[in-house]
Order: structure tokens, then C-alpha cells, then sequence
């Protein structure tokens, strides 16, 4: 177990925060871009910390890396060469490491992992309408989950993950680490994926992987969230811990990005 493990499982609960689009919005930047917020790295890297001090300041223990969006190939086919790319994403960590150093309470950061879904910046991480092969979604992930574990991240947060082959092939290759996972689901209804996997199966996949600490969903109409997580509990009584961080219940219009 590393450190953020054996802490967290002394807390009844944990607040954490995930919504780096709402703080950077909430300070005037239009978010109208496929890079979503991971163009703020580059341009506007005072208010992504800005945006993890004050989710500390607010209650939270464990803050996500602006890095949901900045995968590589995300990077590199939007004008970055590949070393800046690998900069921005340990640009982002150190933004987040930057924040963490103000705050004297305990406080965890959390590596953003998006879907594949975030990179084709069509809505489909609410939908999961798209299919790879194993080797090919490890490949869209590997190096961004390697840097990141590398600098000395304490949790992975595989998050906004709609497809079921993804999130098999993402949770066998992150067993190498000795950093652990996080799953956040993106959720169609209260029983199945966005994908129309039938949560039981991805849950009875989840409890077996010993490298996936907690698990629930995201990104996920509210209405949802109560009815999932009493699924989830009803179908494992014994469950590992659970996560749920809703949005406000809107839709995604891929269009615009709003």
C-alpha cells in the first residue's frame, strides 16, 4: 500500500474535486477548444493553480492534475511537438504540487486519465460510441499515465470512462504500478455504462482488480447517482469503496463545449 492508500482507508468519507472546467469558467476562460481545459496549461497556468488552491481552501483532500484532456496524442495533434506535450502534462503536476504546498492539512493529487473519447472531443465520453483494440487504448495511454506516475502522483483517477473494453484494458495496464486506481464510470441510467454494459458486469470485473482501490461513476446526470450507488451496493454487499462526483445534470453539446 503507498501512503495515500493507508490514509484513506482511516477516513469515513473523503471530499474531493474534479471540476477544473467550472473553476477555470467560473474565471472568465472560454472552454471552446477540443483541448478543453488542458489548453489552459500553456496559456493560462496561474489560474489552473489558482483553481486547485481553492478547491483546498473549500474542503477538499484530494485535488485532480488538469490532465483529463492532455494526453499526448491529444497534444501533439493540436501543434505540440512531443516534448512539449510531455512538458504540459508535467507542467500540470507541478501546478497541482505547487497548490498542494499551501495548504498545512493532508492533501492527495489525483492523476486525471480521460477517456478516448475526450480526445475525439465529440461528447462520445457520454456515450462510449467507439471501439479499439486493447493494444491501441493502452497505447493512447501510456505515456501520459507513465509521466505521471513517475513524478510521484498518489492515485490514478481513471475517470469518465463510458466503455467497458476500455476501462479492462486500462485497469490490466495500470497493475504494473505500484500506484493505485480510482474508476469513475460514465453512466448511461442507473444500470448500465454509456455504453449499455449492464453495471454488474463491470462491477464484478472491478472487485476482482487489486490495483482498483474505489470505484462509482462521474460526470453522471444527478438523478442517477442515488439509484447507482444503491445497485452497486445491493449487488456486492461487500463492496470495495464507492465514488459518485455528478455534474449538474445538463447535457453536453460537443458543438460549442458547453
Amino acid at each position: 500500500m503507498n501512503k495515500f492508500e493507508l490514509w484513506a482507508k482511516n477516513q469515513k468519507h473523503i471530499l474531493m474535486d474534479s471540476s477544473m472546467s467550472t473553476g477555470l469558467e467560473e474565471r472568465g476562460l472560454n472552454l471552446n477548444d477540443k483541448l478543453w481545459t488542458a489548453r489552459a496549461l500553456d496559456q493560462y497556468p496561474k489560474l489552473v493553480e489558482e483553481v486547485h488552491q481553492a478547491y483546498f481552501n473549500a474542503g477538499s483532500t484530494l485535488t485532480t492534475i488538469d490532465t483529463y484532456q492532455a494526453s499526448i496524442k491529444g497534444l501533439t495533434s493540436h501543434g505540440y511537438n512531443h516534448e512539449q506535450a510531455c512538458n504540459l502534462i508535467q507542467k500540470a503536476f507541478n501546478l497541482a504540487k505547487d497548490a498542494q504546498k499551501q495548504v498545512s492539512k493532508k492533501a492527495w493529487l489525483a492523476a486525471g486519465i480521460g477517456p478516448y473519447g475526450a480526445f475525439l472531443a465529440n461528447g462520445s465520453e457520454y456515450t462510449g460510441d467507439y471501439q479499439l483494440s486493447e493494444k491501441e487504448y493502452v497505447d493512447f495511454h501510456k505515456e501520459r499515465i507513465e509521466i505521471l506516475v513517475k513524478l510521484g502522483v498518489d492515485v490514478l483517477l481513471l475517470e469518465t470512462l463510458p466503455n467497458f473494453a476500455e476501462i479492462k484494458a486500462l485497469v490490466k495496464f495500470t497493475k504494473q504500478f505500484t500506484v493505485p486506481s480510482i474508476v469513475a464510470c460514465s453512466m448511461k441510467d442507473a444500470n448500465h455504462l454509456a455504453d449499455g454494459t449492464n453495471i454488474k458486469v463491470v462491477q464484478a470485473f472491478l472487485e476482482k482488480q487489486n490495483n482498483v482501490i474505489v470505484y462509482g461513476l462521474n460526470c453522471t446526470d444527478p438523478k442517477i447517482v442515488t439509484p447507482a450507488l444503491k445497485n452497486l451496493i445491493n449487488n456486492y454487499p461487500n463492496h470495495k469503496d464507492l465514488i459518485a462526483f455528478p455534474n449538474s445534470g445538463a447535457t453536453y453539446n460537443p458543438e460549442i463545449k458547453e
